[in-house]
């Protein structure tokens, strides 16, 4: 095995790596943010315990999403990877205005917006991928 052989080899094992680790913290942060955003449901508002519970949730899934990185070479697929670091973000805020807030439903605003987004991205990353494919 040639030099280049070689390194084209472990930086794609790393590659996978990075990925799988990315996908695991990824899929965690979304059950601890799902978790986060149900505590108020069951046990009342007036409990504090959910804000850092959905906030640990939104900075795990916004490392993840950071680590996730598109190495293909379909534009759309590498911008719908884009899409999904903004609704890390937009999840990440709801977290800063479950704290600093005037109306205590500011955070739903952010949290919604960041599902639909994520929502958008699960649906339209396949669909992206069976078209390139199609060509």
């Amino acid at each position: 095995m040639s030099k280049w052989q070689y390194e084209n080899y472990t930086n794609n094992i790393e590659t996978m790596k990075r990925q799988k680790i990315a996908n695991i913290l990824s899929g965690i942060a979304l059950i601890i943010i799902a978790i986060g955003v149900l505590m108020p449901l069951v046990t009342g508002p007036g409990g504090t315990i959910y804000r850092y519970v959905f906030s640990v949730g939104a900075v795990m899934l916004l490392v993840g999403r950071i680590l996730d990185k598109y190495t293909g070479d379909i534009f759309r697929v590498r911008r719908l990877y884009v899409i999904q670091r903004w609704s890390a973000l937009f999840q990440c805020a709801a977290a800063f205005f479950m704290f600093y807030s005037i109306d205590p439903r500011d955070w739903l605003v952010f949290v919604l917006a960041g599902a639909v987004l994520q929502l958008y991205v699960s649906i339209m990353v396949p669909v992206t991928i069976r078209k390139a494919a199609k060509k």
